[in-house]
């Protein structure tokens, strides 16, 4: 596609300056922007130089390191990424009419998430869209974002650790508080709180394995003391409620032993960690539908985010995700419905 003209846009403005200028403005660099594209620094900065020359405006603030957004540059990205993304739908839309690829979703999902809302809302867009393929894998810890990084994933639900935040769209999801438990009659359980960290170094630390190849941070582990790893949620449950050991578990798994006083909440001083906020997260430069029509299909303005409400795990949050911005913006950019949606247009070669 050399240019646009759809009436809106001159003809003399290309995608590729369109591409460009999205870029640099999520990368926040010239340089970043090129490393992204696979272009030289001066073949993206003479893009974006052409692109400003076309419509007489400065689209970027160049006087400080970081390319920040000019009010013309931000009021323009919206348009600008609007018409990004329904090229890619078009080209997804016309692969699928010829029937010769199939639209997959890949979702990783942190091992601490809930799966019921998740399932509802796979449900809901295997109703619009029963072609498409789900692929739902589970992750520990920093997994799904590596997955993402890697394009193991298309979209997942967990936690920004080691996520580049300037790289991809994210909405959040929910709060998991973790609590820290024994099994009732346990020594550390009995022990009047808070739990001397003596007392639990003796004892083993039921610890659930990351998943990510790479470095990550540890999470509420006890320093100097025994620990037993494992790679399940389920696993780490039982063995606690085995009396075998000891550790942290979101609130909503262990809710039915806690109120049956089969396990027991442990005070430990030394955890700084009581939840994790988990998002829905995709990158933003792999394809997806248009947010407002979807293969076709016209779908809601708004749709509400999904929250977890531990033990129950069901409610929904208050308010309704924003539209994308670029990078350093707070606001976010669709629910995990929207995305999952999005991403179910997408035929699995462009993606």
């Amino acid at each position: 596609m050399d240019s646009i003209t759809d009436g809106s846009v001159s003809s003399g403005m290309t995608y590729d300056q369109l591409v460009a200028f999205t870029t640099v403005a999520a990368e926040g660099t010239f340089t970043g922007a090129s490393s992204t594209l696979h272009k030289s620094q001066p073949a993206v900065s003479k893009l974006i130089r052409n692109l400003e020359g076309e419509l007489g405006v400065v689209l970027f603030d160049r006087s400080r390191y970081r390319a920040t957004l000019t009010d013309a540059g931000r009021v323009f990205y919206d348009r600008a990424a609007a018409v990004i993304e329904s090229t890619h739908a078009l080209r997804g839309f016309g692969l699928a009419l010829g029937s010769t690829v199939e639209a997959i979703v890949r979702l990783a999902v942190d091992a601490v998430a809930p799966l019921d809302p998740i399932v509802t809302i796979l449900r809901e867009v295997q109703a619009r869209f029963p072609s498409v393929r789900f692929e739902l894998h589970t992750e520990r810890l920093a997994g799904a974002g590596e997955a993402l990084h890697e394009r193991r994933a298309d979209v997942v639900v967990a936690t920004k650790v080691g996520i580049d935040t300037g790289k991809v769209d994210a909405a959040p999801f929910g709060r998991v508080p973790i609590v820290t438990v024994a099994r009732a009659d346990h020594p550390v359980a009995t022990h009047r709180p808070p739990v001397p960290p003596a007392l639990l170094r003796a004892h083993p630390q039921i610890v659930l394995r990351d998943s990510a190849q790479g470095a990550s941070p540890a999470l509420n582990v006890l320093e100097g003391g025994l620990r037993w790893t494992v790679t399940d949620v389920g696993a780490k449950k039982e063995l606690i409620l085995a009396g075998m050991g000891w550790g942290g578990l979101p609130e909503h798994v262990v809710a039915p032993e806690l109120k049956a006083g089969t396990l027991k909440v442990l005070v430990v001083p030394e955890f700084e960690t009581e939840a994790m906020e988990l998002f829905t997260m995709r990158r933003r430069d792999r394809p997806h539908a248009s947010s407002r029509r979807r293969c076709g299909r016209r779908w809601p303005r708004r749709v509400p985010c999904r929250t977890v409400h531990a033990p129950q795990a069901r409610g929904l949050a208050a308010g309704a995700c924003r539209n994308a911005r670029p990078a350093g913006d707070a606001s976010t950019s669709a629910s995990l419905h929207q995305i999952v949606a999005r991403q179910a247009c997408v035929p699995h070669d462009l993606a």
